[in-house]
């Protein structure tokens, strides 16, 4: 009788309907889980394949970047070998024995706007121009090594 009792209430309590509801409404969340982890799958596949391609994107440009970077150093460095043995034959003007008569001298002697205009004209200079440019550089002269230089170190008056 007990037993009858209790299968009446649950018979009254769930209905048939209501079991297989119960299992419909697990099932269904089950495959909610499922849909939304393959939803979030998804997504970060494709985020991957974004930061997968940028990166390759970037490898490409620092690659580029650095054969640029080489070129520029590798001229950088051909320059700076220039500059300096441009700067050594400058020094060794001074030390030329001909370097009052040297037309190079002279000319490296030009401010940049007696170069431009020195430029325009450079085959009419007559020798007596360039005589008279190197007189008055001379005259500049404080080391006491140039013709006509006075040497203010060595002067004791």
């Amino acid at each position: 009788m007990a037993d009858t009792v209790i299968m009446q209430i649950l018979q009254w309590a769930i209905p048939s309907g209501g079991i297989g509801a119960a299992i419909a409404w697990v099932a269904n969340r089950k495959v909610k889980e499922a849909e939304t982890a393959k939803s979030v799958h998804d997504t970060y596949k494709v985020m991957y394949e974004d930061v997968s391609a940028l990166l390759v994107e970037t490898q490409k440009k620092y690659e580029e970047t650095t054969k640029i970077t080489e070129k520029l150093v590798a001229e950088n460095n051909l320059t700076r070998r220039a500059v300096n043995r441009l700067s050594r034959a400058i020094e060794a003007i001074q030390l030329c024995p001909h370097r009052a008569a040297c037309p190079v001298s002279s000319e490296l002697q030009l401010d940049e706007t007696d170069g431009e205009v020195g430029k325009q004209s450079v085959g009419k200079r007559s020798a007596k121009g360039q005589r008279k440019r190197r007189d008055e550089r001379d005259e500049g002269v404080v080391d006491g090594a140039g013709e006509g230089g006075h040497s203010i170190a060595g002067d004791s008056a």
